[in-house]
């Protein structure tokens, strides 16, 4: 049996920083919400030496001014279940534990996507957001996959060698399923490596440490017969996407809702079935997570009644804070019952199955990644152009990014005393611009991230019109990629 263990450090964490970037290189502590005596249970890796389990007097003594924030459980949760529903896709043996942990078997999985190699650097971590570091061990077993997870470097894997004893003995017995009591007394005792327990007679170990201390000398020795037990989660569909720019508009909300009920009805565990509720979650920019719930009031829904429903509830009551990510998920789901007799084919949603198979063929010839994409009109009166449409998979993927159209690129530019522009750099030379055919600018000041842009549409030397804006905040110059429909 081999068993792959895939550990996301500093979890919590990192989802804080994701919502608030401007905290990447202070100490953050990430604190349960217990009134009165709150526990650490994450840091940052800039907090240093400090470690879960720790009193928030232990942490604060650490540093001078950390950033104490509480842990939102539901956030984390709901984005850890989104990696499991990812993992269920590679294998169907996957074991959730604590959010940031999970097992899979890999007996067989190689020979399908390719060797052990692309599985551990590609597919599984690309069942997590980028966003997110993963570490990987590779063993016979649970505990010394877990161990070797542990040792591996961010976004690296490490396999236990055939010698598991040797490979465990240097390390901390803090690897060990051990009690707060029963860690400290062995330390207290001696036992600090995982070598020193095994050299120990075991009656020794367990007369002093009880059932833990035979566990623990067991796991020391290399002997671990738990088994991988796959989650007995009632049937879900998953389905995921990122927004760009923590969207704001309830335009670009909807309609990726509408694009993900699309998606999820297109996979085959959904052909001819229903789905009884539909969970929306919603990671919010420097806002805690926002959630609605929608059962139907006949039992079950096909996707068009879904989809209907949930954007009826949203029109009313949707996030007041930009949308970072989404994920939609299905329960409930049960087969059609009834049949309909089509005296009439339907021609659209035919089309729209044989798009769904070419792009799934397409998806497979391309290892995964989405070939086949749809653009969707959010918001064409915006007035930054990439906010005006979005780009968005046809068929289901396991990171479900959602990009803007037209996104701008740097380009180098002369510019005059008065900040217009000279001369820009296409291709391998400069070219002169001879004229400016418009100008317009705004400030978008009230958006989590500001813009400020004064946009220029000029005619250079070859007659070619190009649209340029120079940022407000950075100051740099980037040409508005084509399609834009870039109007003032």
């Amino acid at each position: 049996m081999r068993i792959a263990c895939l550990l996301i450090p500093h979890l919590r964490a990192e989802i804080e920083l994701q919502r608030q970037p401007a905290l990447k290189d202070r100490p953050v502590v990430i604190i349960d919400r217990s009134p009165r005596s709150p526990l650490v249970v994450d840091a940052s890796p800039a907090a240093g030496r400090v470690r879960p389990g720790m009193t928030l007097e232990q942490a604060l003594s650490m540093h001078a001014d950390p950033v104490v924030l509480k842990a939102d459980e539901r956030a984390c949760e709901a984005l850890f279940r989104q990696i499991l529903a990812a993992l269920r896709e590679v294998s169907d043996r996957v074991e959730g534990g604590e959010p940031g942990r999970a097992w899979l078997r890999l007996d067989g999985l190689e020979q399908i996507y390719g060797g052990e190699g692309r599985l551990l650097d590609e597919v599984l971590p690309g069942c997590v957001p980028d966003y997110l570091t993963t570490r990987i061990g590779v063993g016979n077993a649970k505990f010394p996959a877990l161990v070797a997870a542990r040792l591996a470097r961010d976004g690296g894997s490490v396999t236990v060698p055939a010698d598991l004893r040797g490979f465990l003995a240097p390390h901390s017995i803090d690897h060990l399923p051990l009690g707060a009591e029963t860690g400290t007394a062995m330390h207290r005792f001696g036992l600090h490596t995982m070598g020193s327990v095994a050299a120990m007679q075991k009656h020794h170990v367990v007369d002093q440490f009880g059932p833990a201390g035979r566990r623990a000398w067991e796991l020391c020795q290399g002997l671990d017969d738990s088994p991988l037990v796959p989650d007995n989660a009632a049937e879900t569909v998953v389905e995921h996407a990122l927004l760009p720019f923590g969207a704001d508009s309830l335009q670009h909300l909807l309609a990726t809702v509408e694009t993900l009920f699309v998606r999820a009805w297109s996979r085959p565990q959904m052909q001819g079935r229903q789905a009884g509720r539909a969970e929306l979650e919603c990671m919010l920019c420097e806002a805690p997570a926002w959630q609605k719930t929608v059962h139907f009031g006949r039992g079950a829904a096909g996707r068009e009644r879904a989809s209907w429903v949930m954007r009826s509830r949203l029109e009313l009551d949707h996030p007041q804070a930009p949308v970072e990510e989404l994920t939609l998920t299905l329960g409930g789901l049960v087969d059609t019952t009834a049949l309909q007799l089509d005296l009439l084919p339907d021609l659209r949603r035919d089309c729209h199955k044989r798009l769904i198979e070419v792009a799934q063929g397409l998806q497979a010839r391309a290892w995964g990644r989405n070939a086949l994409f749809q653009v969707r009109n959010v918001a064409p009166w915006h007035p930054v152009p990439e906010m005006r449409s979005l780009q968005v998979p046809v068929t289901s993927s396991e990171r479900g990014e959602t990009r803007p159209l037209s996104r701008p690129a740097p380009v180098n530019v002369r510019e005059g005393p008065d900040q217009r522009p000279l001369a820009l750099h296409l291709g391998k030379r400069w070219s002169r611009v001879e004229r400016i055919e418009d100008r317009w600018c705004f400030d978008l000041w009230w958006l989590p991230q500001p813009l400020a842009r004064t946009y220029y549409r000029i005619c250079s030397e070859d007659g070619s019109t190009i649209t340029l804006f120079r940022d407000g905040h950075d100051e740099c110059w980037y040409r508005q990629g084509h399609g834009a429909g870039v109007l003032a």
